[in-house]
């Protein structure tokens, strides 16, 4: 077998780095929760294929030269279907890298993105948000809340991503909590996003670590992290698409039920890559069965389901040399050339300051090698070791002694171990061969079982493995760190850093405010490595430091506490300043953000009124401000300053605009009109709802030819027209109005304003020449007019001189044996109602 990589020395000139709030993924620690993984649905190889030097040289120029995307991790890779490659990142860092290499410290920081390539060049960057205000490709479902990308595939027109959903538990990158898995679809070929649809998994498992379409199934491969180990587990579908009925591989058969999905194999990356390559299948993965390992292997099977076979040791990455970690492995067999695996890894740092300091460290990096490998003759093997012991020490540690096959000094000894408890499938390698027959395996866990095999490594190969040797760790707890250290930095932030403990690999920090007067301590995060920074901190507040050893034997006793008192430089004015005007008066400002923990005070100013300077100004957490209630036609200028703890910074360089309004361009629409007494009730459905409007109006009786508009507008979409003369017809338009004039006007309607009819008019005949009537009330204030005439005389109606305001009258002075019609109207003294009905009486 042959490896070639990209050639790591590159990176050798630039100063080494740390890592942001990443998931350290081939960490052996309970809290580390599965992330999402890698394998695209593979399409046939096209073309030659892409060497692994290229492509790591193109995310290195990329990173450093576009100033979109500077670094990130997971690395999936899908074949589009008008031949782009999209490369999909979890953690990622955009905008411009230093002249000097170095990553600003105010880089916008996402928990999902993409690249597109197009033939041999990385083109753009995918991202939700606005590039003023980038945000996650895949939106986080809640506060506190965020996707991490699993692998994808193309169906049809559609882009189905398989993305894990994770909520934070502290501030160390150790602290999240898997929540489950979901669906997120995007339109090709624009990439449109069309929802997240959560599945109905549970969260033991993070499904989307590799996709593998094989005969007329799809398989999704998943990891459990359970304790300090991962699992890989797999689910399929019928056909091609994710959002039907799963199944899962309980180890004999199919199952439609989730909690019954049985664990395949051991010592998996959260991202590994699967491929079938002739008739067998190989899985690809970082060696995870060991903390902190530089290996990449493979293991192989004859169906999708396992039993795996290896580990198939491919590639040991240097960049662990150098003091960074190594994790996510992945495969892309669609750029892969002719009998090779192509493999990509991520890269990152204890501290968050290398990845600052050096922005190449946080990128992938890509490596190939040959398969299937070349298998020695097994006659031309070395012998294997005998008589293989392995005894318990106090420290935690087995003491390893075995007897060579054969005396040979070119011949020598492979180590390695299982820990049988933690319920690994497969024997891994651990440090270098060694000319020696004693070996001390440390970092073992307490009450743990563990196997070990020793193998003899010659020019010609490795041996088969020598007989198991048992035993059963005694681990005690650490003790308690030493050498505790708090530096307090400008930014709110402390740099702790403490000795290293034999046998330790995670520490837990505690915080508590003693200028506050707090009694117990918080705990801030789980960090691996010897150094921490705790950021976010209160200016001025001074603040006590512990720490917590994690080991095989459990937790230690806490350390001698450290003390640091924060400060925080106000921060420097915020750059990029622009203001564009909107077509609706208001202005969009926006600037350059300056991370986490900032807010921003946006001054304006009326030019045009001669205004100084505004003393309340608006106070926004993101980089961009909407200006609202502006004047038309006016000069304003802005000015913004950063705020964080410290205080307010200086102010920015100021700039100005021009608030300008269009009018509306579109008309209201179903204007409706209710008469009612002496007005009209108007509704209609606005084009901005909400907005202000003005009212027309015309006396179609009083024969008026032009819209007369209302003095006062009115907002929102329902006005009353008052003060109109009862029994004209009146004809009324509406138009959306701004400061830049009113709209189109609505399509007009019509309405008559009327007094009410009386009604239940009663006539009596009373005496000789008297008739009584009464009628009900047709509301408070009006008066009411009778009507009456002769009949028998045919006399014409004719009105009583006098209005009345009560319900009743008596009409007088009336002919006897004649009869008479009577009926009442309402009036206001200037215009009457209709007529009541007609009643008749006659007089006796």
């Amino acid at each position: 077998m042959t490896v070639a990589d990209s050639g790591p020395g590159r990176r050798g000139a630039r100063r080494q780095a740390r890592w942001p709030l990443v998931l350290y993924a081939i960490c052996l620690v309970a809290a580390l929760a599965a992330a999402l993984a890698a394998a695209v649905p593979r399409s046939p190889q096209q073309g030659g294929g892409i060497a692994a030097a290229r492509l790591t040289a193109l995310f290195d120029t990329y990173g450093d030269a576009s100033g979109q995307w500077s670094g990130a991790d997971r690395t999936a890779s899908v074949r589009l279907p008008d031949g782009r490659i999209l490369w999909l990142f979890s953690d990622t860092f955009l905008g411009a890298v230093n002249a000097d290499g170095s990553r600003p410290r105010t880089a916008p920081f996402i928990h999902n993105s993409a690249v597109v390539q197009q033939g041999d060049e990385l083109r753009e960057t995918v991202h939700g948000g606005t590039a003023e205000v980038p945000a996650s490709l895949v939106p986080p479902p809640a506060a506190g809340q965020f996707y991490w990308i699993g692998d994808a595939q193309v169906v049809g027109e559609t882009l189905q991503v398989l993305v894990n959903r994770y909520r934070r538990t502290g501030a160390g990158p150790l602290d999240h909590v898997l929540m489950g898995t979901a669906l997120a679809t995007f339109t090709l070929p624009a990439l449109t996003p069309t929802g997240v649809r959560p599945l109905p998994l549970d969260d033991r498992i993070s499904w989307g670590s590799a996709l593998l379409r094989d005969g007329g199934h799809t398989y999704v491969y998943g990891t459990e992290a359970a304790g300090e180990a991962k699992f890989a587990h797999v689910a399929r579908i019928a056909g091609d698409d994710l959002s039907g009925a799963w199944e899962f591989w309980t180890g004999t058969t199919w199952v439609p039920q989730v909690a019954a999905s049985a664990r395949v194999l051991s010592g998996v990356g959260t991202a590994y890559g699967v491929q079938r390559v002739g008739g067998r299948y190989v899985l690809v993965t970082h060696e995870n069965n060991l903390a902190l390992s530089a290996e990449l292997v493979a293991y192989s099977a004859a169906g999708p389901t396992g039993p795996f076979e290896g580990p198939d040791y491919l590639y040991r990455a240097p960049e662990n040399a150098a003091g960074h970690i190594v994790y996510d492995a992945d495969l892309h067999p669609e750029l892969a050339r002719p009998g090779k695996l192509l493999i990509s890894y991520n890269v990152n740092n204890f501290d968050d300051a290398v990845t600052y300091a050096d922005a190449a460290v946080y990128r992938p990096r890509f490596v190939e090698a040959d398969w299937p490998r070349r298998r020695p003759d097994r006659r031309d093997l070395p012998p294997a070791p005998e008589e293989l012991t392995a005894v318990a020490q106090g420290a935690g540690n087995a003491d390893l002694a075995w007897r060579a096959g054969r005396a040979d000094d070119e011949l020598r000894h492979q180590v390695h171990r299982r820990d049988v408890t933690a319920g690994q499938t497969h024997f891994v390698r651990l440090g270098e061969p060694t000319t020696a027959t004693r070996w001390s395996a440390d970092f073992l866990v307490n009450g743990h079982e563990y196997e070990f095999q020793v193998t003899t490594v010659g020019q010609r190969g490795e041996s088969p493995p020598s007989p198991v040797a048992r035993m059963t760790a005694t681990v005690p707890p650490p003790p308690p760190p030493g050498g505790l250290r708090a530096v307090a930095g400008v930014a709110g932030d402390v740099a702790l850093s403490w000795d290293p403990l034999p046998f330790v690999q995670v520490f837990r920090v505690y915080r508590r405010d003693i200028t506050e007067g707090r009694p117990d301590a918080t705990l801030v995060g789980t960090y691996i490595g010897t150094s921490a920074t705790v950021r976010s901190l209160w200016h001025a507040r001074t603040y006590e430091f512990t720490l917590v050893a994690v080991g095989g034997g459990g937790n230690s006793p806490p350390s001698a506490p450290a003390r640091a008192t924060a400060f925080v430089t106000p921060p420097a004015p915020p750059a990029g300043l622009t203001a564009v005007p909107l077509t609706d008066g208001n202005v969009r400002v926006t600037w350059k953000t300056l991370g986490s923990g900032i807010s921003y005070r946006v001054y304006r100013r009326d030019l045009t009124r001669k205004q100084t300077r505004l003393d309340m100004p608006s106070l926004d957490t993101q980089p961009e401000h909407l200006a609202l209630h502006l004047e038309h036609d006016h000069e304003h200028e802005f000015a913004v300053s950063a705020v964080n703890s410290g205080g307010e910074g200086a102010l920015s360089a100021p700039v100005r605009v021009r608030a300008r309004f269009t009018p509306p361009q579109v008309a209201p629409r179903d204007l409706r009109a209710k008469a009612g007494v002496g007005s009209v009730e108007l509704t209609w459905r606005s084009s901005v709802p909400g907005g202000w409007h003005r009212v027309y109006r015309r006396d179609l009786t009083a024969r008026e030819r032009e819209f007369t508009e209302e003095k006062v507008p009115v907002q929102g979409d329902r006005a009353t027209i008052a003060l109109l003369r009862n029994g004209h017809e009146y004809e009324f338009a509406v138009a959306a109005v701004n400061q830049a004039g009113p709209g189109p006007l609505s399509e007009p309607v019509r309405a008559t304003p009327q007094l009410p009819t009386p009604t239940g008019l009663v006539a009596t005949a009373a005496g000789s020449d008297e008739v009584r009537l009464s009628w009900q009330s047709a509301g408070p204030g009006f008066a009411y007019r009778v009507y009456l005439r002769d009949a028998t005389a045919g006399e014409a109606w004719r009105a009583d001189q006098n209005s009345v305001t009560e319900t009743q009258s008596t009409a007088v002075l009336l002919v006897e044996g004649h009869r008479y019609e009577f009926r009442v109207t309402t009036t206001d003294d200037t215009t009457e109602s209709q007529p009541s009905e007609t009643v008749a009486v006659t007089v006796r």
